[in-house]
């Protein structure tokens, strides 16, 4: 399992090295890496996306299947499955994007961890701090290797999560877990349990949620403004049709 982490840092660690040459700067590197992985994985996030809209939209009549056979629970699970196919709905498409970055979070948990037994730290210009001129001051919160001790990195991580998860919540049953999950986060980030996370890893996360918020609004203003066309000339076309048939209808009568 240790040669698999391994190679899995060892993948990253060239394609970080590659863009630390371009722009020799490691916080940068980190979020540019973020980025590439974004746009990889952007068509399974917009269906991600759609599948999680899809969801909270038909929530009311899964709740109605749910009650209805709330004292038969394999026949209410043979209903929610045929309410699901018949309307095109699927619950696992969600997971897809998450388990293409579970490899891209090991990988660079296991580089920043030990980042001296990768290329990337030979490099003569190697700087593991996110703002350089923070090396010679002491305040270790800069270094992406290490933990934060300021929390910085860790409340945004909490927050991003947040504002994610709000977006993303599919059922509303599961509101406790809009808080859980982000304090969770936090925790972990912060190693009040076990040991801190490398700060270059929470600052991918950080910067992997602020995009998935980015592409969640950007899909659904788009959504809106194709929706708002059709809209606007079926109202159009309405009124259109009252005004004909109250024109005949004058026209009836003055006959």
């Amino acid at each position: 399992m240790g040669e698999i982490l391994f190679s899995i840092a060892s993948f990253f660690d060239v394609i970080l090295t590659y863009i630390y040459n371009i722009v020799p700067n490691f916080g940068i590197t980190i979020i540019m890496l973020t980025l590439l992985v974004k746009l990889v994985t952007f068509p399974l996030n917009n269906q991600q996306i759609k599948s999680a809209k899809r969801m909270q939209e038909v929530q009311p009549e899964l709740k109605k299947i749910q009650e209805k056979y709330k004292n038969d629970k394999e026949k209410q699970n043979q209903e929610v499955m045929k309410f699901m196919q018949e309307n095109k709905v699927n619950p696992l498409a969600g997971c897809m994007p998450l388990l293409i970055q579970l490899p891209v979070l090991i990988g660079i948990f296991r580089l920043l961890r030990d980042v001296e037994s990768f290329g990337i730290s030979q490099l003569e210009n190697f700087n593991p701090y996110l703002i350089p001129a923070l090396a010679d001051t002491g305040l270790q919160w800069g270094n992406l290797a290490v933990g934060d001790p300021t929390y910085i990195f860790p409340v945004l991580a909490g927050i991003t999560t947040y504002l994610y998860s709000r977006l993303s919540m599919t059922d509303p049953n599961q509101k406790m877990m809009l808080y859980i999950m982000p304090a969770m986060i936090f925790v972990i980030s912060a190693g009040l349990i076990g040991p801190a996370l490398p700060a270059g890893l929470i600052l991918y996360w950080i910067v992997n949620n602020m995009f998935s918020i980015g592409q969640h609004y950007l899909l659904t203003n788009k959504e809106v403004k194709e929706k708002e066309p059709k809209g606007k000339e079926a109202k159009e076309k309405e009124e259109k049709d009252v005004k004909g048939k109250e024109a005949k209808g004058a026209k009836a009568k003055s006959k």
